[in-house]
């Protein structure tokens, strides 16, 4: 879905991902660099090109938990059986390698983060965000994607529903305070999707984001002066 209208739908939950599956064309990115891209790549990039999000050369700080695990997999079936791998293969499975592609289409010096934590993605996607924010960068592009895994990895880790991505713009703001220790503890921990609903969907005031430690993401009244 690259319609906001249909998002707010989502959010709501009056339309399921699995209704809207197909791969992102990213017309905007050179032939030569998106054929490169599988389709979780391309549905990051598609996310990195939206002309709302309007990139110039902000830091990425892009969240994954698994990545391209289908590249993956399969440069260890030719490992195993071969001894040898496709460089470019390689290349592309790297858990950067999403975000390079879109640097070098861009041609942007621009720092690039990638991480990958599991159930915690969220989190720790936000606090890298808030430190790069803190450390002078005007704005943070925060990006998340994740896609099904292969069959061969289903029943030791619960699976993603679709294949997805989206992308938020982080500045410094009134809008959302991150808070630890001082809020009830959930058994609750959020990871990318509930993080883009509780964006969109602006009845919900508090986020937990990881219950151990009591972390929660809160929306603010703008009245509230919290930065």
């Amino acid at each position: 879905m690259d319609d906001a209208d249909k998002w707010q739908d989502w959010a709501r939950g009056e339309v399921s991902l699995s209704d809207h599956e197909e791969t992102a064309a990213v017309r905007m990115m050179p032939p030569l660099l998106r054929r490169r891209a599988h389709p979780l790549g391309r549905a990051a990039l598609e996310a990195l090109y939206a002309p709302a999000l309007g990139y110039a050369n902000q830091p990425i700080v892009f969240c994954s938990r698994h990545g391209e695990m289908s590249r993956s997999l399969v440069i260890q079936h030719a490992l195993a059986e071969e001894g040898q791998v496709s460089p470019q293969e390689f290349s592309m499975a790297v858990h950067n390698a999403i975000p390079g592609l879109f640097s070098i289409a861009k041609q942007s010096r621009a720092p690039v983060v990638a991480l990958a934590s599991e159930s915690q993605l969220a989190l720790s996607g936000i606090i890298e965000a808030l430190a790069q924010l803190a450390d002078g960068a005007p704005s943070v592009i925060l990006v998340f994607c994740d896609a099904p895994l292969p069959m061969l990895f289903r029943h030791f880790i619960d699976n993603e529903p679709v294949c997805f991505a989206f992308a938020l713009e982080m500045t410094a703001g009134k809008g959302y305070r991150l808070v630890h220790g001082d809020t009830a503890l959930s058994t609750e921990t959020a990871s990318s999707l509930p993080l883009l609903r509780f964006v969109l969907d602006e009845t919900q005031n508090a986020l937990p984001l990881a219950g151990t430690a009591g972390w929660q993401l809160l929306r603010l009244a703008p009245e509230s002066g919290h930065a």
